[in-house]
């Protein structure tokens, strides 16, 4: 039963995903086309906009003020691996161990010492 119930659900997700390929086969609307030009980008920002949210409130509390700075400083290292390789994949993914790093410090230099 339960390889059955997977089966549908597996089923059911790729149907979703190339419904719209078969639908719009010749030609897609100008709303799916402006709506895929628009929506990464504002994701993207509304994202940034909610994780910097995190970082202002840990600013003001004395006790969660570091963590606020991790934010900051990870904020400008993604800025510039940007700038530096135009990538989002990279920018992403070493902004991601970055930040991770910095947040964790301790725990690494104990891992490297022992």
């Amino acid at each position: 039963m339960l390889y059955v119930t997977i089966f549908i659900i597996a089923l059911i997700t790729a149907i979703t995903r190339f419904l719209p390929f078969f639908i719009f086969r010749n030609k897609a609307p100008k709303l799916i086309t402006s709506l895929g030009y628009i929506l990464p980008p504002s994701l993207i920002a509304m994202i940034f906009i909610y994780s910097c949210k995190d970082i202002m409130q840990n600013l003001s509390n004395i006790q969660d003020f570091l963590n606020g700075v991790y934010g900051i400083i990870g904020i400008f290292f993604v800025l510039f691996l940007h700038v530096v390789f135009k990538n989002m994949l990279i920018s992403i993914i070493c902004g991601t161990i970055f930040y991770l790093i910095l947040c964790n410090h301790e725990i690494f230099i104990q891992y490297i010492s022992v």
